[in-house]
């Protein structure tokens, strides 16, 4: 089920004072460019067609400006709901669960101060709740990390590699954020973190790709950082292409005693594709295609037949990831168009399964994918049987 069918619910917590930030002000009224930064924060998630409603925690003494000088004055519809925080983060957060949409499926759990959250991370935690079930947007650390004790003496340098800052937001099912939080406030379960709940319970969180310029506001040097950012990002909306193209090619070999695979169908023949993994050619070519319109090189980039983790893979399994790429890069598919050349055997009948499959892991109607089948009339090598080669169009669109 794609993200279009889900109701997705933001939680914007702005209930904090902000005290690093040295001012009467609570930082999230603070002005950036003359506009409150909460201002920003919300209609980042107002702008996202696939938000169906925002609701927002803040302290009690902030809800009637809030309502006047922000969400009136800014039009910000989507926020249906404003509930008063509790005396911690977790209370806040467990007072917008509860008052979430009843038929939510997912939930974005998102700082107030942090107003430079992109389209692209958004869409990002999205996908990432309806593979994983539960996600964090975070970057790899740069710098170098030690450990010290109270001494101030260093006990170990961790590998960078395995080190992650977390962002926001943290994106959830529903059911299974609200069942943990219910359970932990039951259990007087200590935690800090939204995904740190449910690593304590067990569950496996993945963590997502974000962006260096999702920055929390904190200290009063911030602010200067995110109207520098912000400049930034006004540039590079006005060059950001919002429609892209893709071609792909492959052919492979045919050989006695090996599967023939198309498009994930397994078709009926004397002979298979040769290949490092299962030599899906339709679904490569396609690939290809896809990651040509997001100008990211090819499927021998990302998935080499030098390593053995894609030895007799599955090809629909490499489809899923090119896809996390195009998702995480902010497009979605507008339509696909393929041609199969083959002179046997004939593909008629299996093309509307491929169609199906190819549906499933791209998350789109099959209306939107168009394959073709077609002989060379005995003419050059799919002429000969020795090979099937494929063409694949893909148009993509950014995801606004």
């Amino acid at each position: 089920m794609s993200y279009e069918n889900k109701s997705i619910s933001t939680i914007i917590v702005a209930a904090g004072s902000g005290k690093r930030m040295k001012s009467n002000t609570s930082k999230q009224f603070m002005m950036v460019e003359k506009k409150p930064m909460l201002a920003y924060t919300i209609e980042k998630f107002q702008k996202c067609k696939y938000i169906d409603e925002i609701i927002l925690v803040l302290k009690q003494e902030d809800i009637e400006v809030t309502k006047e000088n922000i969400i009136k004055k800014y039009n910000l519809q989507k926020v249906k709901k404003i509930v008063i925080g509790g005396k911690e983060r977790y209370n806040s957060v467990h007072e917008g669960l509860k008052n979430v949409n009843k038929n939510c499926d997912i939930v974005l759990i998102h700082d107030g101060a942090r107003p430079n959250v992109s389209q692209e991370i958004i869409l990002r935690g999205i996908m990432g709740v309806i593979k994983y079930k539960a996600c964090v947007i975070g970057v790899p650390v740069i710098d170098t990390i030690k450990t010290v004790d109270e001494n101030d003496k260093i006990l170990q340098t961790p590998p960078r590699k395995q080190l992650w800052k977390a962002q926001t937001p943290q994106c959830f099912d529903y059911n299974l954020i609200m069942n943990a939080y219910n359970k932990a406030l039951k259990e007087d379960i200590e935690f800090t973190d939204d995904s740190l709940l449910l690593e304590k319970l067990g569950y496996k969180v993945k963590m997502v790709i974000g962006d260096y310029n999702n920055i929390k506001v904190t200290v009063p040097r911030d602010l200067n950082i995110l109207k520098v950012l912000n400049n930034e990002d006004d540039y590079e909306k006005k060059e950001e292409c919002q429609m892209r193209v893709g071609m792909g090619y492959d052919v492979h070999k045919l050989v006695e005693g090996r599967k023939l695979i198309l498009g994930g169908v397994e078709i009926e023949h004397t002979k298979g594709l040769l290949g490092h993994s299962d030599a899906d050619v339709l679904v490569h070519a396609l690939m290809d295609s896809i990651l040509g319109a997001l100008a990211l090189g090819d499927i021998g980039k990302h998935f080499p037949d030098t390593e053995g983790e894609y030895k007799d893979i599955s090809s629909m399994k490499l489809l899923s990831r090119v896809y996390d790429l195009m998702t995480g890069s902010a497009y979605e598919v507008v339509n696909i168009d393929c041609t199969i050349s083959a002179q046997k055997p004939k593909l008629a009948g299996y093309i509307d399964a491929m169609r199906e499959n190819i549906a499933k892991v791209l998350n789109i109607n099959i209306d939107k994918i168009n394959i073709k089948a077609t002989t060379t009339e005995k003419l050059g090598f799919e002429g000969r049987e020795e090979g099937i080669s494929v063409q694949s169009i893909c148009m993509l669109r950014k995801v606004l």
